[in-house]
């Protein structure tokens, strides 16, 4: 293959990988860069898919312990995770199973509890996910 195709390659995968920093295919795109290098030295198409396919696998394999170390090391929470523990105020109660509508910071979250909420009442966040927050009550009711 023509170098420039292996370099198309490594581009389109680096875009991805920026696009999604899943730290893999950020190896493979390096290895396209490497085999647009060597596409120099070695014109066999099926060589140059050689070197690819093993400098992939170890380059993946020798560098996935350091991403795995970086990515557990964030020093930052989201927003999801932030809202572990804040209270917020029911806005529309629900029976057990429904889903209730609550405020919490000023943002409205639809959650879920194990016991019935009514509207005006505290809740404490003790679990977030993307779309739906798990929630207790608290003893105290504030009016709307």
């Amino acid at each position: 293959m023509h170098w420039w195709v292996w370099l198309t390659i490594s581009v389109v995968l680096g875009i991805i990988e920026v696009s999604t920093f899943t730290f893999v295919l950020l190896w493979i795109a390096i290895a396209g860069l490497i085999t647009t290098v060597l596409t120099a030295f070695v014109t066999n198409v099926w060589e140059q898919l050689l070197i690819f396919a093993v400098m992939s696998i170890v380059l993946y394999i020798a560098t996935r312990p350091l991403a795995r170390k970086w990515r557990g090391q964030r020093n930052y929470t989201n927003q999801i995770e932030g809202l572990n523990g804040k209270t917020g105020i029911v806005m529309s109660g629900a029976k057990v199973g429904d889903l209730a509508t609550i405020k919490v910071d000023g943002e409205t979250w639809s959650a879920h509890c194990s016991t019935d909420l009514e509207a005006g009442q505290e809740v404490l966040v003790t679990e977030a996910t993307s779309t739906v927050l798990s929630v207790q009550p608290t003893e105290r009711k504030r009016d709307l």
